[in-house]
C-alpha cells in the first residue's frame, strides 16, 4: 500500500502485524510523509488479530506484557501496515483477547500430547477475563433496564448492477443480497413492514406479498440482527437449535449466561456473494456462579442454486466443556432426512 493509497484508508481499520509482538486491528488517524521515505502511520489500537507468543510462560499468561491496550495511539512504519481482510473478524478489546485464548485451547486440546500445565493456564485465564466480562455486562444491563427498547434500524438503499442485487449504506459499504434467514424491512403504502429476501431482487411477507423495490429505495434492517449471537441462532435449523438449547440445559446454563461470541460464519455471509460452501468454528462461552461452559461449533453448509431440486445440506457439531470436566459431543445433520 502507497502513501496515496493510505490516505484513502484514513478512518479505516488496518492489520498491524508486528511478527512476535502480536498482530493487531487498529484505526488510522493520519498519515505521515516525509521526502524520500517511506510513510508511517498512526494508528489507534482497536483490537488483537494474535496475542504475542511470549506472553505464555508455560506456568501463567501475561496478559499484561501486551505491548498495546485498548485504545493506545502509536505511529508505526509503513511495512508493518495492510489493509483489513474481511474474514478478519472485528471484535471489542477483551472479546479479541478470549478469542484468541481459545483458539490456542483448541489447538493444544487437538495436539497428541498438549501441555496439561499450558491447558490449565488458558482455562484459568480464559475463565478469570470471562468473569470480568460478566460483571462488566450486568453493570451495562442493570443501568438500561429502565430505557425504552425500540429497534434501532441501519438505514440502506437498494441496488442493482448486471445481475447483482445489493444493498448500500451511507458510507458506500455494500452487503449483498442472497436468500438467507435475514429480515428486511420497508415502506409499503405508508407503514412499515418486514419480511425476507426471496431473490431475483424479490422481498416477501409473511402473508405471501411481494416487494419489488425500484433502483434507490429505502431498505432497512434492525441492528439487533448484526449481533454475533443472534446470527448464530437464526443460521441453525430449528431441530438443531433445540437440541442445544437442550444441551445448554444439561449444563445449567442458558442464553442468558453468554459471556462471549466469537462468529465465524459474519463474514462468510457478508463478503461472499458467489460461495455455496460455508465452514469454519465458532466459539461460545457461558458462565454462571457456579461454573464456566465453552462451546466449540464446527459448521459446514452447502447451498444449492434455486434451480437446483437438491436441498442444502447443514451440518453441527458442538462440543461443550466445562470448567469441572465435563465433556459433551452433540451432532446435526440433515444429509440424512
Amino acid at each position: 500500500m502507497d502513501r496515496y493509497e493510505a490516505q484513502q484508508q484514513i478512518g479505516s481499520l488496518l492489520v498491524i502485524d508486528l511478527g512476535e509482538k502480536g498482530t493487531y486491528l487498529g484505526e488510522l488517524l493520519s498519515v505521515l510523509t516525509e521526502p524520500k521515505k517511506p510513510w508511517r502511520g498512526r494508528i489507534q489500537i482497536k483490537s488483537v488479530v494474535t496475542l504475542p507468543e511470549f506472553i505464555f510462560q508455560n506456568e501463567t499468561i501475561a496478559i499484561h506484557e501486551i505491548p498495546y491496550s485498548e485504545d493506545d495511539v502509536d505511529t508505526f512504519a509503513s511495512q508493518y501496515l495492510t489493509t483489513r481482510s474481511p474474514h478478519i473478524h472485528v471484535e471489542s478489546y477483551i472479546d479479541s483477547i478470549l478469542t484468541d485464548l481459545k483458539k490456542r485451547y483448541i489447538r493444544l486440546k487437538n495436539n497428541g500430547a498438549p501441555s496439561a500445565v499450558e491447558i490449565e493456564a488458558l482455562e484459568v485465564y480464559i475463565k478469570t477475563m470471562t468473569s470480568q466480562k460478566r460483571k462488566k455486562n450486568r453493570l451495562v444491563k442493570s443501568e438500561q433496564q429502565d430505557e425504552e427498547q425500540t429497534p434501532s434500524f441501519v438505514e440502506y438503499t437498494f441496488h442493482v448492477k448486471g445481475d447483482d442485487y445489493f444493498l448500500q449504506d451511507s458510507k458506500g459499504e455494500q452487503l449483498p443480497l442472497t436468500v438467507s434467514h435475514f429480515h428486511y424491512t420497508w415502506n409499503q403504502q405508508g407503514q412499515l413492514v418486514t419480511g425476507r429476501y426471496e431473490g431475483d431482487g424479490i422481498f416477501i411477507r409473511e402473508n405471501g406479498s411481494r416487494f419489488i423495490p425500484n433502483e434507490g429505495d429505502l431498505i432497512l434492517i434492525d441492528k439487533e440482527q448484526f449481533n454475533p449471537y443472534s446470527i448464530f441462532q437464526t443460521e441453525l435449523e430449528p431441530a438443531a437449535l433445540q437440541g442445544f438449547e437442550h444441551n445448554l440445559a444439561l449444563h445449567h446454563v442458558s442464553h442468558k449466561d453468554l459471556i462471549h461470541c466469537y462468529n465465524a460464519l459474519i463474514d462468510q455471509l457478508f463478503h461472499s456473494e458467489s460461495t455455496t460452501t460455508f465452514r469454519g468454528v465458532n466459539f461460545l462461552t457461558y458462565q454462571t456462579d457456579d461454573q464456566f461452559v465453552l462451546v466449540q461449533h464446527h459448521f459446514k453448509r452447502e447451498l444449492c442454486s434455486q434451480q437446483q431440486p437438491l436441498k442444502d445440506t447443514v451440518y453441527d457439531r458442538f462440543e461443550f466443556t466445562t470448567d469441572k470436566g465435563k465433556r459433551t459431543i452433540a451432532l446435526y445433520t440433515n444429509a440424512y432426512q
